[in-house]
């Protein structure tokens, strides 16, 4: 298991320990406890939770005699249901209350596109091992990759010449080889990530670039033809002043 696959497992994980005997849990908490960022993105969820979990009761405070009423409600009446408006709020407010904590306490998984997004980042701001092949000769990488089986039909940005190449690698994301070309222009440090358009389908179909925030740096993905391109960079003025020359 990766951490890829164990943040998704965590996301779902009750923080009171129920599920810590569950084997699927189980294989999820021990890599977090490997994997020190692993382990800090768990705790600060944990601690959201709780404080969300905080605030709805809070918010919505049990009435008293809720309990007795609830049980009532399983006894046989002959009043009709329509002459015991105490009994169907009592009834409303768990509802309610089932429904929230249901939607507060287990988010949504998060979209492919955020993942791939995410992981990338964390690639790029991975500052020991950056990258594995180093050459400012662009041929000599696109050799290298082509050697390892890697396809190379990408379009760069104009604005990223090849003498401005810093080296490259391939990371995994969930099965799927991407690519990763690192750059330095004027002095500013960017990574392109090149990946085939059927490893992510939700990406939506614009033809502009999307510009997202993630883990400190700014991202910009976009789709041209059969390819997703990823660049990460400092701020959105130096992705957009890249991009502005290419035709995407």
């Amino acid at each position: 298991m990766n951490n890829q696959e164990a943040r998704l497992i965590l996301q779902a994980y009750r923080p009171g320990g129920e599920d810590a005997s569950d084997p699927l849990f189980a294989e999820a908490l021990e890599q977090a406890r490997r994997d020190p960022e692993l382990q800090k993105w768990f705790a600060e969820q944990n601690a959201l939770e709780a404080r969300l979990q905080t605030r709805l009761e809070r918010a919505i405070p049990v009435p008293r005699g809720l309990k007795s009423d609830l049980l009532a409600l399983r006894k046989i009446s002959r009043v009709p249901w329509w002459f015991q408006p105490m009994k169907l709020a009592a009834a409303a407010v768990v509802v309610l209350l089932l429904g929230l904590g249901v939607f507060f306490l287990f988010p949504r998984p998060q979209t492919q596109l955020a993942s791939f997004r995410e992981t990338m980042v964390r690639y790029s701001a991975q500052e020991r091992g950056h990258i594995i092949f180093e050459s400012h000769d662009l041929a000599a990488i696109q050799q290298w990759l082509q050697g390892r089986g890697i396809e190379i039909n990408f379009d760069l940005p104009t604005a990223l010449p090849g003498r401005s190449t810093q080296g490259c690698r391939v990371v995994d994301w969930n099965r799927h080889n991407a690519t990763m070309l690192c750059f330095v222009l004027n002095g500013e440090h960017m990574d392109l990530f090149v990946m085939d358009r059927t490893s992510l389908p939700d990406l939506p179909d614009t033809g502009l670039p999307l510009y997202v925030k993630t883990g400190g740096l700014m991202t910009a993905t976009w789709s041209k033809g059969d390819k997703i391109y990823l660049l990460t960079g400092e701020n959105k003025e130096l992705l957009q002043k890249v991009l502005q020359q290419t035709s995407i």
